[in-house]
């Protein structure tokens, strides 16, 4: 079959690229991982896609190249090593194993080619995977553990070089461009040949005592020895290594076989980064941008960043870094954008990682979540875990590609094995709540473990959560509360909540109410939604603070307006009952409203019905009331099971249905629905439990609707006994029982009136009440009458009216009357000299004489 020589040519072009594609692709991956070899294997598959070509025909293109021992062995014995183009039953490792090993032991070959020197490279890379897999992964053996994450850490110049017929070649470097300039000037003569190799002598002299050292650093081939190493590294630098001048620097910055000393530490940096060291470069930057050694300068960090980005990837992101966080240099985040992609156009993974956050939301760049979902693709096929992580999240919400959850869960897991706290505190989540997986409770407290450990902060505050709610753990408060004071510590908002609530409670820690008001006032500043609530709240009970109504108002409005639904519903019983504000019933019925729009918030639900109920800022509407009523109670809330037991007992709002009202009393006290309480008593008093009275009160007045068993559950709403406290429902039972007839009732639903309790003000009606009562002998509103007449209050001044309530609650053993008109004696006796007696008529001054004993009056003077 003929070719035609234009078909050779562009085959031979394509199998160079691929070749330089591939050694890219391994000296490019940062570090190693359990999916090295799958990482390897899905760039040869998009690099096939991408030029229209298949395993098969690669694989042969390679094996019948002229030069295909030379250029393509390393390539064809990974093809047979995973049986990529042939059959699975041609899989040969032994195969692979000689291939990798063909080009290596070719001794005193020349080097005719850079595609030689490739393919030697990646030889060795692949056979050292293959016979030292496990020690690699644990020990980064090929490239330092050092420099995974390198955001702010110093870098150690590894063991790299490697000497090709007097080619120094850096074996974790892209070295291509200097192979190209190498094989250039081979043809070119020098006239001090003699002199350059003596210079090549002493250079790499001195770099055999860098690699020593660094051996005995890592153990490697030899027992590891830190002085040792120290040592080696001392002797290179003084020579003028620089190499070992900036690992001199690692040592000294970290006390490596050496005292710490930062100081000394950056005068090596410095000294091997004006030698040329880009690594050193980097690491003064580091050190210039932490302080390490130095002052803080974040200008010449930026500079020292920019010289060492000429050549190390780690510093062309770094100064992606600066350009987007403003470090030493005008915030510019296009220019940010600008380095990222330059890096990750060379294959960086943590490049692409970073174009992909910038795609998704639209930084530096316009917004496009499909072009961000491939550049994570990208760097997660490069072995970047939070790319792999943040394709989890991009198959969890549908970012840029369909809903997936399970494709959500599968990268969840990959970065998860690559130990990425993040995704596995994600993919515990998962296990948590079944998302794209069945529920177990125990991986995913497993799975927070390891991402505490790993110290994602999320993961440290998850942990707690379970060790305060007992998930797949007894509960520790005492844990979780050290757990969510480290992620607190580290400005995790919900943590920082959290402890607000147990220094408030004193679970897992000693109540302290003003730490916990500190803690949530800080909080609140942040405009964290739930800590402006939560803030709100203690200025309304008094809690670390002193009660103020009006501040804990403005805070809930800031939060109702930013549609927190607990803080609107809270704004609603403001409006209702006057606290921080004026009573409007209108705007309370419109924010109960606004809290209860998705239905979610089951008070809110309930106070609606009630408004419904009792006409409350709407018209009164008891179907209305019995839906909310209804809604409320299939969100489990205690009161509605009264409230719509008592809708159901009176048919308020729906057919009469007296079982099952019981059935809702007996629910909201734990009874079984089928319990008659009025057969194991017979008096409220004989019980105990307030829960139990107010359940037996309910049955009594569906028994009897009389007005005693209501104004008990008045004051049950009233004072908040077994119950949450109720005004506007204690005030609907007062008035229920004045309907009755019930005198105390009539007082109450007065009093009421008079302090605006569960209704609006009225003075007018309160006095009436009080008259009415009062004439029917309740001596309550007989001594309020006597005080209101006393100071003109609610009515005109009347010394003589007040004389006569007064002497009517006495009669009736009202004790507070008794004292109040004494002291009214006391007052008219110390100032009777300048009392105009025609004020006061000669009946009513009399009268006010005998209304008290002289003893009486001796006692209240004189005691």
């Amino acid at each position: 079959m003929m070719t035609s020589n234009s078909n050779l040519k562009d085959n031979e072009i394509l199998l160079k690229e691929f070749l330089k594609d591939f050694y890219r692709q391994v000296i490019n991956i940062e570090y190693f991982n359990i999916n090295f070899e799958n990482i390897l294997m899905e760039r040869i598959k998009d690099f096939l896609e991408y030029n229209e070509s298949t395993p098969e025909t690669f694989l042969k293109l390679m094996e019948n190249h002229e030069e295909n021992e030379n250029w393509f062995s390393s390539l064809i014995g990974f093809f047979y090593y995973h049986g990529i183009g042939i059959d699975e039953i041609e899989i040969d490792k032994n195969k692979s194993l000689e291939l990798y090993l063909l080009i290596i032991n070719i001794k005193n070959k020349k080097l005719i080619s850079l595609y030689q020197i490739l393919n030697i490279i990646i030889a060795k890379y692949l056979l050292s995977f293959h016979y030292y897999k496990d020690i690699i992964l644990e020990k980064k053996w090929l490239i330092s553990k050092d420099s995974k994450h390198l955001k702010n850490k110093t870098l150690i110049s590894q063991i790299q070089y490697e000497n090709f017929n007097g080619l120094e070649i850096n074996l974790c470097k892209d070295e291509i461009v200097t192979m190209e300039k190498y094989f250039e000037s081979l043809d070119k003569s020098f006239d001090d040949k003699s002199d350059n190799q003596i210079d090549y002598i002493k250079r790499k002299e001195l770099v055999n005592l860098n690699d020593l050292a660094f051996c005995y650093q890592y153990g490697i081939g030899k027992e590891k020895n830190v002085l040792k190493a120290f040592e080696y590294y001392l002797e290179s630098s003084e020579k003028g290594n620089s190499e070992a001048q900036n690992n001199l620097g690692y040592c000294y910055q970290y006390g490596i076989g050496i005292e710490k000393d930062e100081m000394k530490a950056f005068e090596s940096y410095f000294k091997a980064a004006n030698n040329g060291n880009v690594h050193a470069q980097y690491n003064l930057g580091v050190c210039y941008q932490m302080g390490i050694g130095v002052n803080k300068n974040e200008v010449e960090a930026f500079e020292w960043y920019f010289k060492s980005a000429e050549e190390l990837q780690i510093a062309q992101i770094i100064l992606g870094d600066c350009y987007y966080n403003g470090i030493g240099i005008i915030k510019d985040e296009l220019k940010a954008f600008e380095w990222y992609l330059k890096v990750a156009k060379r294959g960086n993974s943590e490049a692409e990682n970073n174009l992909g956050n910038f795609y998704k939301n639209g930084i530096g760049i316009i917004k496009n979540e499909f072009k961000a979902f491939e550049w994570y693709l990208k760097a997660a096929k490069g072995g970047n875990s939070d790319a792999e992580n943040n394709l989890g999240d991009c198959y969890k919400d549908g970012i840029g590609i369909m809903q997936d959850l399970k494709s959500a869960v599968y990268w969840y897991n990959r970065a998860a094995e690559n130990e990425n706290g993040e995704a596995q505190n994600n993919l515990g989540h998962c296990y948590l709540f079944g998302i794209g997986v069945k529920k177990n409770l125990s991986k995913a407290f497993k799975l927070y473990e390891k991402s505490a450990k790993n110290e994602d902060l999320e993961g440290q505050f998850m942990l707690g959560f379970c060790y305060d709610n007992g998930i797949e753990t007894e509960i520790n408060k005492k844990k979780a509360f050290e757990l969510y004071n480290i992620a607190a510590e580290k400005g995790h908002n919900e943590a920082q909540y959290k402890l607000s609530s147990m220094y408030k409670t004193g679970e897992g820690v000693d109540k302290n109410e003003k730490k916990a008001f500190e803690i949530v006032k800080e909080l609140a500043k942040k405009e964290y939604l739930n800590a402006q609530v939560r803030l709100g709240y203690y200025y309304c009970n008094g809690i670390g603070t002193e009660i103020n109504n009006k501040k804990a108002f403005e805070l809930y409005k800031i939060a109702a307006e930013k549609n927190h639904s607990f803080a609107q519903n809270n704004l609603g019983d403001f409006y209702e009952t006057g606290r921080g504000i004026e009573k409007d019933f209108k705007k309370a019925f419109y924010w109960y409203n606004k809290a209860a729009e998705y239905g979610t918030n089951e008070v809110a639900l309930y106070n609606i019905g009630q408004c419904y109920e009792l006409g409350i800022g709407v018209d009164k509407n008891l179907a209305k009331a019995f839906y909310f009523y209804k809604k409320s109670n299939e969100m489990g809330l205690l009161e509605s099971n009264f409230q719509l037991g008592y809708c159901y007992v009176n048919g308020f709002g729906t057919r009469i249905k007296r079982k099952k009202g019981f059935e809702l009393y007996n629910k909201a006290t734990g009874k079984d629905k089928n319990f008659n309480i009025l057969l194991l008593y017979k008096d409220d008093e004989e019980i105990n439990n307030d829960l139990d009275k107010i359940n037996y009160l309910y049955h009594k007045a569906a028994e009897n609707d009389n007005g005693a068993i209501l104004y008990k559950l008045g004051k049950f709403y009233e004072v908040g006994k077994g119950i949450h406290k109720n005004k506007v429902r204690a005030f609907s039972f007062y008035q229920k029982a004045a309907e009755k007839g019930h005198i105390n009732g009539k007082y109450k639903l007065g009093s009421c009136y008079e302090y605006g309790i569960g209704t609006l003000i009225d003075e007018g009606k309160a006095v009436e009440l009080y008259k009415i009562a009062a004439n029917e002998g309740n001596s309550d509103a007989q001594y309020r009458l006597g005080f209101l007449y006393e100071k003109g209050k609610d009515v005109e001044n009347n010394i003589e009216e007040a004389v006569y309530w007064y002497k009517q609650a006495i009669e009736n053993g009202c004790q507070k009357a008794k004292e109040s008109l004494s002291i009214l004696l006391t007052l008219f006796n110390s100032r009777s000299d300048r009392i105009d007696r025609k004020f006061v008529p000669l009946n009513n001054w009399l009268l006010m004489r005998s209304a008290v004993s002289q003893a009486d009056l001796q006692k209240l003077v004189f005691t």
